[in-house]
């Protein structure tokens, strides 16, 4: 996959993972020409390959997320080539990496549409991906985030031509909220942000602002930074409460939330902790918390052969049988989804011109994508009304807890 160019060409059609991916509208049509012209033509009917280019941080603190989001679109592509291509061309892949330096994202950027890119995928953060959609949005061509939880990462923040895949951070927030109060029974929590990030941010302000409305009680509130090798004093200040917290909603992502996962375990508080999809996975505590419990996360699905949607089950199904391991995290699945978007979008518009396919991903109504429903609209480029997963972490067993879409939103920009 960390070849800078390939081009993936397969013989026979995949019928089965087609139809996973939205009834005949999951895998759609892509058309991407295979070179830097920006004059190319954005139609049907050419024999170049269709490039789609990918700037993610493939080294340092993001390759856990991004290299398996990179999988998802890699997958996606090879799909949708076995079935006959994008609007009849085969699609070649190309990246650059950001090396998790939200400095390196503009040069990533200009580096895949040089290679020809004419649709790009970035890491799933607004924050570490705006620069390279930056790029994409000044060259006139769709950049899709694999993941990014920001309401900035679309018109407000990047442009007309920025969506992302990934769910509001004040949705998850107000989510695991009304899930907590309401179907747990919790009445006191204990707010843990990790401000490195605008999505942590907007989980912790979503928990709090729902919380409060419900009832609930905040008993405090601790913030640290990702980088953070001890949050030592937090946890001493969450000991010395008269009472532990029912429940703990901690706004990280690892490496810094693990340390503060195990940090929390390891002082023997076992309050409830709830955060969100950035933890999925097992890789981060399977050696050092192997029996973790009463660990919480919000995800738009189950990547563990669990999920309600067949679709999604699809996905991990032939996830693992061509990298031959599960999906690490949610973050392949966003990947493989956001390619199976575009295609819909651009056989829609039959063409990859970005301001004709962000028409047609604004029209998106409940949309059937890879095994979920998603909607964006032509002022909001990310799904605010989407049914989550609760998923449970128990004796380090994934479990699904519970599906729920919000009930009631906090605003979505901080005021």
């Amino acid at each position: 996959m960390r070849r800078q160019r390939w081009w993936l060409s397969h013989l026979l059609v995949l019928a089965f993972l087609v139809a996973a991916c939205g009834g005949g509208t999951g895998a759609g049509t892509t058309e991407v020409p295979g070179t830097a012209d920006p004059g190319s033509d954005t139609t049907s009917g050419s024999s170049e390959p269709l490039v789609i280019g990918i700037a993610a941080g493939f080294t340092g603190i993001l390759e856990s997320f991004d290299n398996p989001a990179a999988n998802g679109v890699e997958l996606a592509v090879a799909e949708i080539n076995d079935a006959g291509g994008l609007l009849g061309r085969q699609i070649e892949i190309v990246t650059a990496d950001t090396q998790s330096d939200v400095n390196q994202g503009t040069r990533a950027g200009q580096e895949v549409i040089q290679d020809g890119a004419e649709i790009m995928f970035v890491t799933p953060d607004y924050n570490f991906g705006g620069g390279a959609a930056r790029e994409a949005q000044a060259a006139g061509i769709v950049a899709i985030s694999m993941g990014a939880g920001s309401p900035r990462f679309g018109i407000e923040g990047i442009g007309d031509l920025a969506f992302t895949m990934g769910i509001s951070g004040v949705t998850d927030g107000a989510v695991s909220a009304e899930w907590a109060y309401e179907d747990k029974g919790f009445r006191t929590a204990y707010l843990l942000l990790d401000d490195v990030t605008d999505y942590d941010k907007d989980q912790c302000r979503g928990f709090e602002t729902r919380w409060l409305e419900l009832g609930g009680e905040i008993l405090g509130t601790d913030v640290f930074k990702n980088s953070d090798t001890s949050i030592a004093p937090q946890v001493t200040r969450i000991n010395n409460l008269a009472e532990q917290p029912d429940i703990i909603s901690l706004c990280s992502f690892p490496p810094g939330g693990a340390v503060a996962v195990k940090q929390l375990r390891d002082a023997g508080i076992t309050s409830a902790i709830v955060s969100n999809g950035a933890m999925d996975g097992d890789y981060w505590f399977r050696d050092t918390i192997p029996d973790l419990s009463d660990f919480y996360f919000l995800s738009s699905v189950s990547i563990w052969g669990n999920d309600p949607s067949p679709g999604v089950n699809a996905f991990t199904e032939a996830y693992g049988e061509e990298y031959g391991t599960s999906p690490e995290n949610i973050f392949a699945y966003f990947g493989y989804a956001g390619v199976h978007a575009v295609a819909i979008a651009v056989e829609r518009a039959g063409t990859t011109d970005g301001s004709a396919v962000a028409a047609e991903l604004e029209a998106f109504d409940k949309e059937l994508v890879a095994g979920i429903l998603v909607t964006f609209s032509d002022d909001l480029h990310i799904d605010v009304a989407r049914e989550e997963r609760i998923v449970a972490v128990m004796n380090g067993v994934h479990e699904v807890d519970g599906v729920r879409a919000v009930e009631s939103s906090p605003p979505l920009f901080e005021e």
